[in-house]
C-alpha cells in the first residue's frame, strides 16, 4: 500500500470525529501518501491536520450538477493512482465516484449502494447508536491490518500561538445548527449571555454566515455598559472560528460541529441536545473532551426531528438554569487552573 485516499464529503463534526482514525492510518503506515476529498466546507480545517498530504476539494453542487464536475473529480482521483480509497460517509454519488475510478480497493458501508460498488464494506449499524461515532469510524482500521489502537481523541494542531480574548475567563457562545430541531431558543441564549456578563465573564460569540443574525440580535439586547466583554466572531472564515475558539476557556453550544472543534483544541463544552433518535443522541454525537457535558431532555417516543409537532419541547425543557449548572461544574476546574 503506498497511496490511500481518504473521503469525508460531509459535514464538520463528521470530519473531526474521523481524525483518529486517519492518524492511526498514518502512525502505522509512515510512508503511505494519504490524501483527502473533502467537501468545501470542511477544506479550512485541513491546516490544522498535519498528517494530511494532498487535498481535494469535493462540491456536491458541482459534481451533482454538471457532467464536467463529475469528470473533473474522477480526473483528479484517477491521477493519484491510489491502491486504497475510504468512503467514511455513505453516499450514493461518491460511491459510484470511487468505482468510476477502478480503484482496486474501495472501502466503505453497506448502504446507498456500498454493497455493489464498494469492494469492502462494512455492516451499516449506525442507526442503532451502539458506539459513539469516533468508534464507528475506528471499525475500518482491521480493514487496513490495523488490529489495535489507542483510545481514540481527536486533535487539531494550532499553526500559531493563540492568547485569550479576555483577560477574565472567556466563554464561547454557539446559538446556532444546521437544523432547527438542534436550536435552543434565541431567547434563552440571551438570557444565558446576560447573567454571564453580569457575574464577570468574558463572551465570544461563534458562528457561520447563517448564525450572523441570531448573534446581532443577541448582541443588541445586552447592556451597553457591558459589551466591552463581548466580541462577535460570527460570520468569519471557518479556520478563523478556529482561533476565535482556542481564544476561549469554555463552549457553550448547541450540538453542532464547532462543540467538536473545541474538544480537538483541548476546550470543554457545555452541550445542548434536542431530539430523541439513537442516532442523533448524545450517545453518537456527544463532545470527546473529559471535562465537556451535555443536556438532553427528550420529551417524545417518536422523535421527528425538523418535522417536530411540538415546537421543539424537548430543547423547551432546557432552562437556563440547567446550563448554568452544569456549567459551573465545568469551570470548576477551569477556575483551577487559573490560580
Amino acid at each position: 500500500m503506498k497511496r490511500i485516499l481518504a473521503c469525508r464529503t460531509d459535514r464538520i463534526g463528521d470530519f473531526i470525529l474521523s481524525l483518529p482514525f486517519l492518524e492511526q492510518i498514518k502512525a502505522n503506515y509512515p510512508d503511505v501518501n494519504l490524501d483527502m476529498l473533502v467537501s468545501p466546507v470542511i477544506y479550512p480545517l485541513i491546516k490544522f491536520v498535519p498528517f494530511i498530504d494532498r487535498v481535494f476539494v469535493y462540491d456536491k453542487a458541482e459534481v451533482k450538477g454538471s457532467q464536467a464536475g463529475f469528470k473533473n473529480v474522477l480526473s483528479w482521483i484517477k491521477d493519484g493512482d491510489y491502491d486504497v480509497a475510504i468512503a467514511l460517509n455513505p453516499n450514493l454519488r461518491l460511491h459510484y465516484l470511487l468505482f468510476r475510478t477502478g480503484i482496486k480497493r474501495r472501502i466503505g458501508w453497506n448502504i446507498k449502494g456500498g454493497y455493489f460498488l464498494l469492494t469492502d464494506t462494512l455492516r451499516y449499524t449506525k442507526s442503532e447508536a451502539s458506539m459513539h461515532e469516533v468508534h464507528y469510524n475506528m471499525l475500518f482500521l482491521p480493514l487496513l491490518g490495523i488490529k489495535k489502537w489507542p483510545r481514540p481523541i481527536p486533535v487539531l494542531k494550532l499553526d500559531k500561538e493563540v492568547n485569550k480574548a479576555f483577560s477574565q475567563i472567556t466563554i464561547g457562545i454557539h446559538p446556532f445548527a444546521s437544523c432547527p430541531s438542534k436550536r435552543w431558543p434565541v431567547e434563552r441564549f440571551l438570557r444565558l449571555s446576560k447573567e454571564l456578563l453580569y457575574l464577570g465573564y468574558g463572551l465570544v460569540f461563534i458562528g457561520g454566515q447563517e448564525s450572523i443574525d441570531i448573534v446581532r440580535q443577541i448582541i443588541e439586547e445586552l447592556p451597553q455598559d457591558l459589551r466591552l466583554y463581548v466580541k462577535n466572531r460570527a460570520g468569519i472564515p471557518l479556520d478563523e472560528s478556529v482561533y476565535s475558539i482556542a481564544s476561549c476557556d469554555v463552549l457553550i453550544s448547541n450540538d453542532s460541529g464547532p462543540v467538536h472543534i473545541a474538544s480537538a483544541l483541548g476546550i470543554p463544552s457545555v452541550v445542548i441536545f434536542g431530539r430523541n433518535d439513537p442516532a442523533l443522541s448524545p450517545a453518537r454525537w456527544r463532545p470527546l473532551h473529559y471535562e465537556s457535558v451535555y443536556i438532553h431532555k427528550p420529551s417524545c417516543d417518536i422523535c421527528l426531528a425538523h418535522k417536530c409537532r411540538k415546537d421543539f419541547q424537548c430543547l423547551r425543557n432546557i432552562e437556563v438554569e440547567d446550563v448554568m449548572e452544569v456549567l459551573n461544574s465545568v469551570l470548576v476546574n477551569v477556575k483551577l487552573r487559573e490560580l
